[in-house]
This record gives C-alpha cells, sequence and structure tokens, in this order.
C-alpha cells in the first residue's frame, strides 16, 4: 500500500475512526504542513484547501474494503495504521490530537484560513468564517498579479493537485492545452478529467491540438540531439502552417491576460511549447512576459 494512504487512515483512526469530508481534508492539510511532507498536495478550493487524489484514495480504499462505502472517511474495522507510520509522523500526529481532536467544521476552515491565508484565495464562504477585518488581513496574502503573462508548465512529476495550486498560485487565468492527442496514464491528466479539474478550480481550459507535435514522430526519440532535430522542424516546417492556431492562442491570451500552455515534459527545454513561446516572443505584436513555471 502506498504510504500516503496509510497517513490518510493513521490520521482518521487517531481522530476517532470517522471523519467528515471537510474535516479530513483540512486534518490532512495541517499534517502535511506540519511535517513538511507532501503526502498530499493541496490547492485552494471553495473551503479551503483541497485535494482530489484525497478522493481517489478514499474510492481505492473502500474498494480494498479498509473504509466503509459512505459520504464520510470511516474506517471498516478499527485497525493499527497509527504503528505503520514513522515515529516522527506519529508524534506529529498525537500532537495534533491533542490539540485539535474537538475542532471541527467551520472553526477548523477558520485556522486554516489565518494561518495559510493563500489558501482561502477561492474561498466561497469568506464572509461566514471571518469578519471583515480578518478578511482585509488575510487578503493581503493572496497573490494578485496581474501583468499579462505567459506561462508554460509541464505536468511530469506533479499530481493533479501541485499541478492546479502552481496555476492558482501565478493567478493563470486560462489553460491552453498544447498536447495533439492529450491522453495520459497519470491521474487527472486526460483531456476530459484536466478539463473538469481546471475549470472546477475556476479556469478556464482550451485545446488547441494543431499545435501539437504528431505522436509518431516522438517514437524515435532517444538522444538530445533528436529532440533538438525535432524541435526545429517543428518551428521551422509545423508552426508556419498553424497561423490559425497561432492567432486563437494569440486571441485567448488578449482575452484571459494570464495564460499557460501545457503539454507533458517538466524541462520546457524538452518540449515544443518553448517553441511556441519562441515564436510568440519573436512576434511584434505579442508584448506579454514569457514565464516558464
Amino acid at each position: 500500500m502506498y504510504y500516503r494512504r496509510k497517513v490518510l487512515l493513521a490520521l482518521i483512526e487517531t481522530f476517532g475512526g470517522t471523519l467528515k469530508r471537510t474535516d479530513c481534508q483540512k486534518l490532512l492539510f495541517l499534517f502535511c504542513q506540519y511535517t513538511h511532507k507532501n503526502h498530499y498536495d493541496f490547492f485552494p478550493y471553495k473551503f479551503g484547501s483541497f485535494s482530489y487524489m484525497v478522493y481517489q484514495d478514499k474510492d481505492r480504499l473502500t474498494d480494498l474494503q479498509l473504509l466503509k462505502n459512505s459520504n464520510y472517511f470511516e474506517l471498516l474495522n478499527h485497525g493499527t495504521f497509527f504503528s505503520q507510520l514513522n515515529s516522527a509522523e506519529q508524534s506529529v500526529l498525537l500532537s495534533m490530537k491533542s490539540r485539535f481532536y474537538g475542532l471541527r467544521g467551520k472553526e477548523l476552515i477558520r485556522k486554516i484560513y489565518l494561518d495559510y491565508p493563500q489558501f482561502a484565495c477561492r474561498s466561497q464562504i469568506l464572509s461566514n468564517i471571518m469578519n471583515p477585518e480578518e478578511i482585509k488581513q488575510i487578503k493581503r496574502e493572496w497573490k494578485t498579479d496581474h501583468t499579462p503573462t505567459l506561462f508554460t508548465i509541464g505536468y511530469e512529476g506533479l499530481s493533479i493537485d501541485a499541478y492546479l495550486n502552481r496555476l492558482i498560485s501565478n493567478n493563470v487565468k486560462a489553460l491552453i492545452d498544447v498536447r495533439k492527442n492529450p491522453l495520459s496514464m497519470k491521474y487527472g491528466f486526460s483531456k476530459s478529467k484536466l478539463k473538469y479539474y481546471v475549470e472546477n478550480a475556476g479556469l478556464k481550459y482550451f485545446h488547441i491540438p494543431e499545435l501539437g507535435i504528431p505522436t509518431e514522430m516522438r517514437k524515435s526519440l532517444k538522444e538530445p540531439d533528436d529532440y533538438q532535430l525535432l524541435f526545429q522542424y517543428y518551428k521551422t516546417e509545423i508552426l508556419p502552417r498553424q497561423t490559425y492556431a497561432m492567432e486563437r492562442l494569440k486571441s485567448l491570451h488578449d482575452q484571459y491576460s494570464r495564460t499557460a500552455l501545457t503539454c507533458y515534459e517538466a524541462d520546457y527545454q524538452s518540449c515544443h511549447r518553448h517553441k511556441i513561446a519562441e515564436c510568440l516572443r519573436d512576434d511584434a505584436a505579442f508584448s506579454a512576459t514569457i514565464v516558464h513555471l
């Protein structure tokens, strides 16, 4: 079993064997902050810190008959998951139990908003939890840069939650998928799922497949020189024939001001998206800053 799932089960066990969905998310978020380990990643959402991976694991642990098939996070049998954690993380859980065992609902959310204000930036319940002066205070911590910027980002090595957090932290308004075939074995990154998660998080999603590289052209890539030859061919032979797609890209950027091109590779120089960015950089009509995340 993945260690992160043991963490989830141990947290539920430590807090009495049953947790409401939002309480479980918030306590798990605090655990990850206090241990300085991203067993789960989180992004700002409607009620604060949120992780899609937590619910994916909930479904899997239900299938394994470790959690009950219910709306709550509820152990099917009270096990000894706590004992399967390392001693340092056991100590963190015990400390959290002594401090927060009775803290639930709005008071738990309120604590996270005060301690981690960036995770309140998408909250739909802020005015129900904080007073006007507190809201004013935490809003000072939000990242609200509106400078027109084109970002590029790859999802390699990122969970869907870390990926969304990176976009939101940079105040990206629209994600532009430049994969030819937006399919992925990685959870959350095939087109339909990615579109759902991105738009559910408050951003816009667009797919421009014309700016992708055909799969068959990637199959023989082995050495760094192979990639460079492909990218040079892409820039000189493929992109010049995609005038309409590039105009659409520029139009979307004009509309949303802070946009991000996305593909798979973490290193932008190993991905064709850097050639798209170069073309825009060389376009006299395009003046936005370009940043590779």
